[in-house]
């Protein structure tokens, strides 16, 4: 007689995010948006991937920069993009985007297309709807819930 796996021991396959601003500020906003990153946290790898500049932006709107530079030190976010040497990429999509697209957008864009697998967490739906990676490609995004 074989056993049987329970139903709910079943582990969910890891999924590799990358984390845009919001995501990494909505632990410490609204019930339902902490809901949000925490149901995503089950099932993500760590770490998460995103760039100085989403930090930079996240410390600003939290008025706490410790705070998320913890977040890296601590193993839950990665900084893989090299923006020095990814200046050329940068500029070409701020520039066909403008006005509305900023260096942090621009980071999270590259990061998707560096990352193809990964899926962007993002409250940002306005522009990430717009924006696409390779040209023409949608990026695959988790927008979470409204406020």
């Amino acid at each position: 007689m074989q056993s049987r796996t329970p139903r709910n021991s079943f582990k969910r396959p890891s999924v590799q995010g990358i984390a845009d601003t919001g995501f990494l500020v909505a632990r410490w906003e609204t019930p339902r948006r902490r809901a949000w990153v925490e149901r995503w946290c089950e099932r993500l790898e760590r770490p998460l991937l995103s760039s100085i500049a989403n930090l930079h932006e996240a410390g600003y709107l939290l008025g706490n920069h410790e705070l998320v530079l913890r977040m890296v030190l601590d193993g839950d976010v990665a900084l893989p993009l090299e923006e020095a040497e990814e200046i050329e990429n940068l500029h070409a999509f701020c520039k066909k985007y403008a006005p509305y697209a900023d260096l942090a957008d621009a980071c999270i864009v590259r990061l998707s297309e560096l990352y193809p697998k990964a899926v962007v967490l993002t409250v940002d739906r306005e522009h990430f709807r717009i924006y696409r990676r390779f040209r023409n490609q949608i990026i695959p995004c988790d927008f979470g819930p409204a406020r």
